[in-house]
């Protein structure tokens, strides 16, 4: 909102995060991707490994893989609650400044 009184949203600010957070998502999948891929084969594991260590390091790695699914899914959604306040923001500028402009169109006589 232009005039520097009252409250001034950085609509294009909002704009940019809302960008920087849909790139995210990306870099978060990735992430899960790589640590699925990190995942030591069955055959180094050994016999002792494969029936102690194996299981709890499965168990782990799913919710670690899980957890970052479910952060790019946030981000995901963040970024777009983002966008779209931006977006309401944006708009209500500029109803606001047609509204106003309206209002000085009637105190200058004209309808």
């Amino acid at each position: 909102m232009g005039g520097g009184d009252g409250v001034v949203v950085p609509s294009d600010k909002l704009t940019s995060t809302a960008e920087v957070l849909k790139a995210l998502p990306t870099s978060a999948d990735q992430i899960a991707d790589g640590l699925a891929q990190a995942d030591p084969p069955d055959v180094l594991w050994g016999a002792l490994g494969a029936a102690f260590m194996k299981g709890p390091y499965d168990t782990k790695a799913d919710q670690a893989r899980d957890h970052v699914r479910a952060i790019s899914k946030a981000l995901t959604s963040q970024g777009g609650a983002v966008k779209a306040t931006a977006d309401r923001y944006r708009q209500l500028d500029e109803a606001l400044q047609q509204a106003f402009q309206r209002f000085q169109d009637k105190l200058s006589g004209g309808k």
